[in-house]
């Protein structure tokens, strides 16, 4: 199964999509917490296998190294630095909000200004997948990137070793599918809960994903960082 997602334009536009879920001023993000989203979102782009650009390997190295400072215990309070690569990093973050919000708005004006002229249809391209109450995509990637990464370490606390590793996604389908039917709903974190692997985690989330796709399963999320519902489709 051929599964494609939306990429971001660079590491600074997943920041700041991650940053702008906080719906706070830019300089009050939990940092630490962004760091880790981003960096379980890396990693669960490896364990699918799918391509990671060189400049997002490059931020994940400096997000580490901001995180490690800031997890450092303060024994004495230290001179102010120069340079401050937490400070540096969230104003690149704005810097390329103003500049993206610009560019959006110039983008608008041109569509309007387009109404006035005639022009060729364009293929309109749409999402495979349409989430309601406005969640998007890469909001339940991002969703299951943090679900997996807790579940891999309970699994490495657990020292839980699991013989087998063969898993097809048509029979997760119908195992995700029988559990909607004796349930009315089922959060992200209930779907997993009982996987024994990465590879079994990531085969039931493609299968997800097909459901989805297939409009034989509904997403739904009500906040910001809430908990992703999947409902049966009712036809």
């Amino acid at each position: 199964m051929d599964i494609k997602l939306k990429d971001f334009e660079g590491p600074l536009d997943l920041l700041l999509h991650l940053v702008s879920k906080y719906e706070v001023d830019i300089y009050d993000v939990p940092i630490v917490e962004v760091i880790e989203q981003y960096l379980a979102y890396i990693a669960t782009l490896q364990a699918m296998k799918l391509e990671v650009a060189g400049e997002y390997m490059v931020m994940a190295s400096q997000l580490m190294l901001i995180k490690s400072r800031k997890l450092l215990p303060k024994v004495v309070e230290a001179e102010p630095m120069a340079d401050d690569p937490e400070l540096e990093l969230l104003g690149q973050i704005e810097e390329y909000r103003k500049y993206k919000a610009l560019s959006e708005e110039l983008g608008h004006q041109h569509d309007e200004r387009a109404k006035f002229f005639s022009k060729p249809k364009q293929e309109l391209i749409f999402e495979e997948a349409t989430l309601s109450h406005d969640t998007t995509l890469m909001d339940l990637f991002l969703s299951f990137s943090h679900v997996m990464s807790q579940r891999q370490k309970e699994l490495r606390n657990n020292h839980t070793v699991i013989e087998g590793d063969d898993y097809r996604i048509e029979d997760m389908m119908e195992v995700l599918e029988e559990r909607l039917g004796q349930q009315a709903q089922l959060s992200l974190d209930q779907v997993f809960k009982d996987c024994q692997s990465r590879s079994e985690m990531i085969t039931l989330f493609l299968a997800t994903l097909e459901l989805i796709k297939l409009h034989r399963v509904l997403v739904e999320q009500e906040d910001n960082f809430g908990q992703i519902i999947l409902r049966k489709e009712v036809a």
